[in-house]
């Protein structure tokens, strides 16, 4: 129902001659945005340096594992009922710091995309305004947008004034 009022919409501001409407590929714009390939790039970094310190805590867990295997039939049961409960707190340990490392990169991701987002909408508007657009419209493939004339696609345009901004910052 939303999106035939949508089309509607567009349909009658389409039919008024001085009304000027575009559309923009939100998936192309903030696929080939730089700020947004910066972003994927240092969370790579990040993710890459947080996976070398966690393997560098896990080899000696895991050191520690293969030493009770070998040893464990030589242990009293007392003994090795302490070190099982031994290395499953150290497991439990390491567990949450993965977590904590993952959640701490999905919540970098989430809050630097809200940047990207906003400074994206903000210049949409700013460039709507500019170029006398009463209405721009964006679409992901499988969105609002089901046709849009190639004159109408204000997608490389935004994201070439986009990008050389972001160059200069």
């Amino acid at each position: 129902m939303k999106k035939l009022v949508i089309i509607a919409f567009a349909i009658v501001l389409s039919s008024c001659n001085q009304t000027k409407i575009g559309y923009i590929d939100v998936e192309d714009l903030m696929k080939d945005y730089e700020a947004t390939k910066v972003l994927e790039e240092s969370l790579k970094a990040k993710q890459e340096i947080m996976a070398k310190e966690l393997d560098s805590l896990g080899a000696p867990f895991q050191q520690k594992v293969q030493e009770y295997y070998q040893n464990a039939e030589r242990m009293s049961a007392s003994k090795r009922a302490k070190t099982e409960q031994a290395l499953q707190q150290e497991q439990q340990i390491l567990q949450a710091k993965q977590q904590g490392a993952a959640q701490s990169l999905q919540k970098e991701n989430q809050e630097q995309s809200e940047i990207i987002t906003k400074k994206v909408d903000s210049f949409v508007a700013d460039y709507a305004k500019l170029n006398g657009y009463k209405l721009i419209m964006g679409t992901t493939g499988q969105g609002t947008v089901m046709y849009g004339d190639d004159a109408l696609n204000v997608t490389q345009d935004l994201l070439d004034i986009l990008n050389e901004e972001f160059s200069k910052e």
